[in-house]
């Protein structure tokens, strides 16, 4: 493997921080070859509250990701997600003057250029402009117009921004960890890659990543992104319950839920006796494993019940024809796939990471979806300057320094 397509992804989540290291072989295979991960600390529901927890955090992922790679890390791709988040669908057009003009990559990035400065607000930090469609002389929609011929050059965009603060706060941590972030990408744009096929954006698909603070929402109808959204609920909520119903700690309710957690009650074959260990006793007390399952039930009925509030509210959903992919560290909750069809009414499929090679036993689980997405989007983008060594200090990613990303080679 060449050193220089090595490439580097970190994903600061609520419950973890996740390092990857990935080489792009000559056939443009990605296969990972490090892999760190710490415990979050100083991060509640997508918003950072103690800096310095973080950044040790970081740190020692980072590390863990350095010694199983063997590379000095240096520079990364960064996720971003949280309530802070926002979108907004736009158009913006070109007109030529003449009949016959041949579509450049000057000319599209041109119009780019247009809709950045429209979608330009102030406290706002630009995250993506996605060009959805591109339509000629008001009539034909392309994919990729570079080449064509045509008078006028329109397209449609989804546009991604957050909070001027909100991003300052994670570029500072992440910088102040030694890391060099040279891209944010946000979570379920990510994960959309990771996890999602062409066949169900074509038909339109909901993409649900449930991690331990915040669920990331993307929506895709005709292979078109439309909707991406970052709502503060997530499984934490799932082990405060357990937590504060059988009062224990809370690091004993997660290794509960865990180990004997699963999402329907119906699904329990014989009422389990568990022992637990509240706080002030010195020894143990049994309680029914239906209390428990009846404890995740209820919270993930009522996480459903926020995600059908607001997606609601978007007016997207008649035109969703291949049901939910359930993704994120949740999505491992046994029969969850079950009691999200019955909530939901629809179909539902449990998202994994796909199109990579090595650490397969370790990654290939749901709330790995950012962090592999972070690395396919890079490995399918050809506009993508290496630097030849993690530990040059040189900037790996020298064209995604430019807002201007067209979709064509992430969702194509």
């Amino acid at each position: 493997m060449e050193k220089d397509k090595v490439i580097v992804a970190v994903d600061i989540g609520t419950s973890k921080i996740t390092t990857v290291v990935g080489d792009i072989d000559e056939l443009g295979d990605l296969h990972i070859i490090g892999f760190g991960e710490s415990k979050s600390r100083g991060i509640d529901r997508g918003v950072i509250t103690k800096p310095n927890d973080v950044i040790r955090s970081i740190k020692e992922s980072v590390s863990q990701a350095e010694t199983t790679s063997g590379y000095k890390i240096v520079d990364a791709i960064v996720n971003v997600g949280g309530p802070h988040l926002e979108f907004q669908n736009d158009k913006e057009f070109l007109t030529f003057g003449v009949s016959q003009k041949e579509i450049t990559h000057e000319d599209i990035e041109a119009l780019h250029n247009k809709v950045i400065s429209k979608a330009a607000k102030e406290h706002f930090e630009i995250i993506h402009v996605l060009a959805k469609r591109y339509i000629l002389d008001d009539e034909n929609a392309v994919i990729d117009p570079e080449g064509m011929l045509g008078s006028k050059l329109e397209a449609e965009f989804h546009i991604v921004l957050d909070k001027l603060n909100s991003y300052y706060n994670l570029r500072k941590v992440v910088e102040n960890a030694g890391i060099r972030p040279v891209r944010f990408v946000a979570n379920p744009i990510a994960s959309a890659v990771s996890v999602l096929y062409n066949e169900e954006k074509e038909m339109g698909v909901i993409l649900l990543d449930i991690g331990g603070g915040t669920t990331d929402i993307a929506i895709y109808c005709e292979d078109s992104i439309e909707y991406t959204k970052s709502i503060p609920v997530g499984g934490n909520q799932i082990t405060m319950d357990i937590a504060h119903r059988f009062r224990i700690s809370k690091d004993d309710a997660e290794a509960l839920k865990r180990e004997h957690g699963v999402a329907i009650l119906e699904a329990l074959e014989e009422n389990e006796v568990l022992s637990i260990y509240p706080r002030g006793y010195d020894e143990s007390v049994d309680i029914e494993k239906a209390e428990l399952i009846d404890t995740i039930e209820a919270r993930l009925l009522d996480i459903f019940d926020v995600i059908k509030k607001e997606l609601s509210e978007t007016n997207l959903l008649n035109r969703v024809n291949a049901g939910i992919v359930l993704t994120g560290g949740v999505a491992n909750i046994p029969y969850i796939r079950e009691l999200a069809e019955e909530s939901f009414k629809t179909d539902v499929r449990i998202g994994k990471p796909k199109d990579y090679r090595g650490f397969s036993e370790k990654l290939s689980y749901p709330q790995y979806a950012t962090s592999v997405g972070m690395l396919t989007m890079l490995k399918n983008d050809s506009n993508i300057a290496l630097s030849s060594e993690l530990n040059t200090g040189n900037n790996i990613f020298n064209l995604w320094k430019k807002l201007t990303e067209t979709v064509r080679s992430w969702f194509y």
